[in-house]
């Protein structure tokens, strides 16, 4: 007979085996490359750590006043640290990155037990919240990569335990633990201020002073924790960055960066204008880039700039020339995509503010398949996003219901996957509107708790009409 205190037990184990069978049987395949271990990002942070390392500054990029903010410290130092660790042996430093990353994600599905006890305290909406991660695929496939994503899940929601939690220092720890998972991934800085709300309302009831000391308590490691990286910025080097600025990354120059912000105006995605750029083939837009005739020409101009003496561009992988080291045009292709894409909010401040926002939106939330479905292995991945769809709007149903029971934990569990939706979708900054769905990662997580509680009511209603032996 199976005790209900082994349920946790069986189903982080199972969670256990799928992160193994996927690492090791399935990623190749998904990916469609042999070393599954390394993506497109993964150097960025190692070249971070390698030059404090070796030249004592942290940079992505020494030759730029901008390099010193392309990555965010946490997981460079993470990836860094092991890199060393091993001799600068790329071979070893990889599988061992990956393994730590399967341990900690599982690990992570223990927490997300605990933490749904803790807020909801009853056992099944437990089971289901844990079952849910443990099976979640989106943070599955990011376990063997050495990227930030399953670090930055695991702090977040180690901090979360001790907040949702009746613990000593509870809000010391949970602030050292969401300034951590920040400077592994910048969207979760939304949380900080959100944790303080909550503080607030677990406190306001036993006095102000008690209230004011925790919320002191809080503040102050937030800002020796989390605040060492902008105040290291500002007094190192005179700019003040709260997170990350990728224009000393080669492939990301304010040439690149100027042309999103552009084709951001216009339509909601990047390609295949970007390509096209890259690979110097004939780029058309939509025919609101077209509308002005003095903008035509100018469009023009900037993309032949961009395909000829872009170094942001040369640097991408599949660039038509060699990467371009020397002089360049940069500042001009920035100047005119600026002008251009002012010209577009001022003559088209509905599509700019609501239309493409929206549709942003639609493809956050809806996404139906990969970009990519050539293989088996892809197209049955691609039919997850309806699960994952699915998953969503019982989140936010879910979080909704908590609001409206005056469950304070709704602020975290309804309002930062809002708040992270809306500025993803509708903000108007360099790192805005560029949809990828693990920038969402964090929010869809936390989205799994108020779904178990939807899905736990619909299984208790549907109880109530299976008949039972007498």
């Amino acid at each position: 007979m199976l005790k209900k205190e082994n349920i946790p037990i069986i189903i982080i184990f199972i969670g256990f085996i799928l992160r193994i069978i996927f690492t090791f049987f399935i990623a190749e395949a998904y990916f469609g490359r042999e070393n599954i271990y390394v993506d497109g990002d993964t150097y960025a942070w190692i070249e971070c750590y390698k030059n404090l390392i070796e030249s004592g500054t942290y940079s992505r990029n020494l030759a730029h006043e901008y390099g010193y903010f392309g990555r965010m410290p946490g997981y460079s130092f993470f990836l860094g640290f092991v890199y060393y660790l091993t001799g600068q042996n790329a071979d070893l430093t990889f599988p061992i990155v990956a393994w730590i990353q399967i341990i900690v994600d599982v690990v992570s599905i223990y927490l997300v037990y605990k933490i749904s006890d803790k807020i909801f305290k009853n056992n099944k909406i437990s089971l289901v919240t844990s079952f849910l991660y443990a099976f979640y695929p989106f943070i599955i496939v990011w376990n063997p990569v050495a990227y930030s994503e399953s670090l930055s899940v695991f702090f977040m929601l180690f901090s979360l335990n001790y907040i949702a939690g009746n613990r000593k220092y509870k809000y010391f720890l949970s602030a050292v633990f969401i300034s951590l998972a920040v400077l592994f991934r910048p969207q979760v800085s939304i949380l900080i201020p959100i944790f303080a709300m909550l503080i607030f309302y677990q406190n306001y009831k036993l006095g102000v002073v008690n209230t004011i000391k925790n919320l002191f308590i809080y503040g102050f490691v937030i800002i020796i924790v989390y605040g060492s990286w902008p105040i290291r910025n500002y007094i190192n080097h005179n700019k003040i960055i709260l997170t990350q600025d990728l224009r000393g990354i080669p492939n990301w120059n304010v040439d690149v960066l100027a042309f999103l912000q552009y084709i951001y105006s216009v339509k909601a995605e990047w390609e295949p204008q970007f390509s096209n750029i890259i690979q110097n083939k004939d780029v058309k837009f939509p025919a609101i880039a077209y509308e002005n005739k003095e903008d035509s020409i100018k469009l023009l101009r900037a993309i032949y700039l961009a395909q000829n003496c872009g170094s942001g561009f040369s640097h991408w992988r599949g660039y038509w020339k060699e990467p371009i080291t020397g002089n360049n045009c940069n500042d001009e292709i920035k100047a005119i995509f600026d002008e251009l894409r002012e010209n577009q909010i001022k003559n088209n401040p509905l599509n700019f503010y609501l239309i493409l926002p929206l549709q942003n939106l639609k493809k956050a939330i809806f996404k139906i398949s990969l970009n990519d479905t050539k293989t088996l292995i892809r197209k049955l991945a691609s039919s997850l996003f309806l699960y994952r769809t699915m998953l969503i709007l019982l989140g936010f149903l879910g979080g909704l219901v908590l609001l409206f029971k005056k469950n304070y934990n709704w602020l975290i569990l309804l309002l930062f996957p809002f708040l992270l939706y809306i500025a993803l979708c509708f903000g108007t900054s360099p790192q805005f509107r560029n949809i990828e769905m693990r920038y969402f990662l964090h929010a869809d997580i936390l989205l799994l708790f108020p779904a178990a509680y939807v899905l736990n009511g619909l299984f208790e209603k549907i109880k109530q009409y299976i008949p039972h032996k007498s």
